[in-house]
């Protein structure tokens, strides 16, 4: 009995240490636990090293979603660590950390409504605006019209569509492609509109991509962003650019820990 019981408990630990196995250097682990969140950014013809990136698989797969004949003329890569306990003490109900599932990171991620009013920090402007004035799932790329978000179930697989109506660049149109795994949930905004600044075409249909992945490494997220954008060679554009998404990786961010706390 004693022998069986132990032999099981060998098995639980090994299903347990494959689930939430360290899925990044204790290096690159440490430094992220102290400083919060690690960041580089490439530019143009800079060779693109990215050392953020976790050991997973659907991390491996958001760095390979660029498709476009076009090389990335912006690549912004981040990692955020984030603690569990600093969530469970945002709640104002007594929650432990198995209410903090990849199937709540999961429903957060499809709640695309919620985006609305997400706030960033202009350094242009120097003051904090708000990123999305308006943002819903659509029914299609062809029939625009508002649907409610689609969080029922597992987000593996699903194809859903959305408008944000963006305060840089004004109503953008993006596929949303996810993943989901026993510890982890990723998800690909793909633009199948161009993003415009005014007049300007600042970025073609699919030459933007937005990638968030969630790692759950048990007492704690590993939060994964990275954005891969092709726009015209414009000194004026690509400041802006450079600020537009620097910025939307933080205020994604930001969002995704205001939804965790909830």
């Amino acid at each position: 009995m004693k022998k069986k019981f132990f032999l099981g408990f060998i098995s639980f630990l090994s299903v347990f240490q494959a689930v939430f196995s360290q899925s990044v250097s204790s290096e690159i682990l440490d430094k992220v636990k102290e400083s919060g969140e690690l960041h580089s950014i490439f530019l143009n013809n800079e060779a693109v090293l990215l050392s953020l990136v976790p050991h997973t698989e659907l991390s491996s797969a958001a760095v390979s979603h660029w498709d476009s004949t076009e090389k990335p003329r912006l690549t912004i890569e981040k990692l955020f660590y984030l603690d569990k306990q600093s969530l469970l003490s945002k709640k104002n109900t007594s929650s432990d950390s198995d209410s903090l599932s990849i199937e709540k990171v999961s429903k957060v991620i499809r709640s695309i409504s919620t985006m609305k009013g997400t706030e960033y920090y202009s350094n242009r402007h120097k003051k904090w605006e708000t990123l999305y004035h308006e943002t819903y799932l659509v029914k299609s790329k062809t029939e625009k019209v508002p649907v409610p978000d689609a969080t029922d179930g597992s987000a593996d697989g699903r194809t859903l569509y959305c408008m944000q109506n963006d305060n840089s660049f004004g109503k953008c149109y993006y596929e949303l492609n996810y993943k989901q795994r026993q510890n982890e949930v990723s998800v690909c905004f793909d633009n199948f509109e161009p993003l415009k600044f005014g007049f300007i075409t600042a970025a073609k249909a699919h030459n933007v991509k937005i990638n968030l992945v969630v790692v759950d490494e048990g007492d704690h997220f590993l939060v994964y962003l990275m954005v891969q954008a092709y726009y015209p060679k414009i000194a004026m554009l690509e400041d802006k650019m450079i600020d537009s998404f620097n910025a939307r990786v933080d205020s994604i961010y930001k969002w995704f820990v205001a939804q965790m706390s909830k």
